[in-house]
């Protein structure tokens, strides 16, 4: 992979090749597979909030909206952290940003400024796609006013915790001489999801005992969205800031509206199939390693195009096989470890779950590696930032495609369940 270019958001012109020094050198099959271990492996982490998950089902669903908005604050968040993964390291590359906090540039200044905003905005519209969607399952109005300042007291608390851990590991694998394509995205998606459920459910706590915590919810949400609203006026007057936050928020009302999907499709298999402790236990590192992949692939394919050592066409697909069918063989590899990791909570059902997970394998990672490829060469060809829509379009989309995977599974295999 050669560096990235210098001129990386200019609508029709490819940008020149960087004189800087290439971030990594050419990567054997085995080297490649080895980095993909070893970002996957922090997906295990996923177990974690799954954990929380399934000890925590009966909380989640005691509203429809509560178990639907888990899995759309995962994808939401996960979008808005693959914004920001993608645009740091494309300027720790480029130069134009440093890894460290104090001290930095103003693109990093821009970029922290947009992101928050990006979160609030994510918020508000993944409350109107919840909103649409619960038309087909009957959610009221006081329903609605409760799931829109649970979802945006998370998005907030998410926000204030995830961000900056997703920075400091950006920071450290540069300065270590990893690749920070491979590492930042698959291990802050860690901490992200761990964060994201522990926000929830804690939010989920208040929003259910009393007035006391209900007040504290509407408190938080209020004064993070004020806050975004100063953010927005302060900054629009800046050019990085308008062109991160308008690209970002183009592919945000896709990814917003796919994550309802996804939520309703959890909805359904907790009712139709029923969402069993092992399976809700593996789901988020089922959905976070299916989007890994699709993050490794599109970020390292569109670093090789901006390099020029990948043409952005079909043939781009069997170019890059040697990232593909490492990464592919990764999940497979971690998947297999979540069967047996989530059966440990219930008895006899391990050949059955591992039949499971490889089935949502198979369905899952080879249409999301063909749409992260496919939005990165068709971003790349129409000259718009490919950092702005890969990760994001292919990290919500391949949680819904997962959802669905995971969900056709199940009912293929439900016969052989142990009831």
């Amino acid at each position: 992979m050669g560096a990235r270019g210098l001129e990386r958001g200019g609508l029709g012109h490819p940008p020149e090749p960087s004189s800087q020094a290439d971030p990594a050198e050419e990567k054997g099959f085995l080297t490649f597979f080895g980095q993909s271990i070893l970002a996957l492996a922090f997906d295990l982490g996923d177990l974690i909030p799954g954990l929380i998950f399934a000890f925590s089902l009966d909380l989640f669903s005691r509203r429809m909206w509560s178990i639907v908005a888990y899995p759309c604050l995962l994808t939401t968040r996960g979008m808005v952290g693959g914004v920001f993964c993608g645009r740091l390291t494309s300027g720790l590359w480029l130069g134009t940003m440093r890894p460290c906090f104090l001290g930095n540039t103003d693109d990093f200044k821009d970029l922290y400024s947009s992101i928050m905003v990006l979160s609030s905005l994510s918020a508000l519209m993944m409350v109107a796609s919840i909103g649409l969607y619960g038309l087909s399952w009957g959610l009221g109005g006081r329903d609605m006013l409760d799931m829109t300042v649970a979802v945006i007291t998370t998005m907030a608390l998410s926000f204030l915790t995830a961000t900056p851990i997703t920075a400091l590991v950006a920071f450290a694998s540069f300065k270590h001489g990893l690749d920070p394509d491979v590492i930042t995205y698959p291990v802050g998606s860690l901490s992200c999801d761990t964060l994201v459920t522990c926000c929830y459910t804690a939010t989920l706590i208040l929003m259910y005992h009393g007035s006391m915590g209900r007040g504290l919810a509407y408190a938080i949400s209020s004064a993070f969205l004020a806050s975004c609203a100063l953010k927005l006026v302060r900054g629009f007057g800046r050019e990085g800031f308008k062109r991160g936050l308008k690209e970002s928020l183009a592919s945000s009302a896709l990814v917003v509206a796919i994550s309802g999907l996804t939520g309703t499709t959890l909805g359904r298999m907790s009712i139709k199939v029923g969402l069993r402790p092992e399976v809700a236990m593996a789901y988020p590192a089922l959905i976070g390693t299916v989007g890994d992949v699709g993050s490794i692939v599109g970020s390292t394919a569109t670093t090789k195009m901006w390099s020029g050592e990948l043409e952005a066409d079909a043939g781009a697909f069997f170019q890059h096989r040697r990232e593909i069918a490492a990464a592919w063989s990764s999940s497979l590899l971690m998947f297999t470890a979540y069967g047996f990791l989530s059966s440990l909570i219930a008895s006899g059902d391990l050949p059955i779950l591992l039949a499971t997970f490889f089935l949502t394998n198979l369905m899952a990672v080879g249409l999301v590696v063909i749409l992260s490829l496919s939005v990165g060469i068709l971003s790349y060809r129409y000259g718009l930032d490919p950092d702005n829509f890969v990760i994001p379009v292919e990290s919500s989309a391949a949680d819904a495609i997962t959802t669905l995977s995971l969900l056709l599974a199940l009912r293929a295999l439900s016969g052989l369940w142990v009831r």
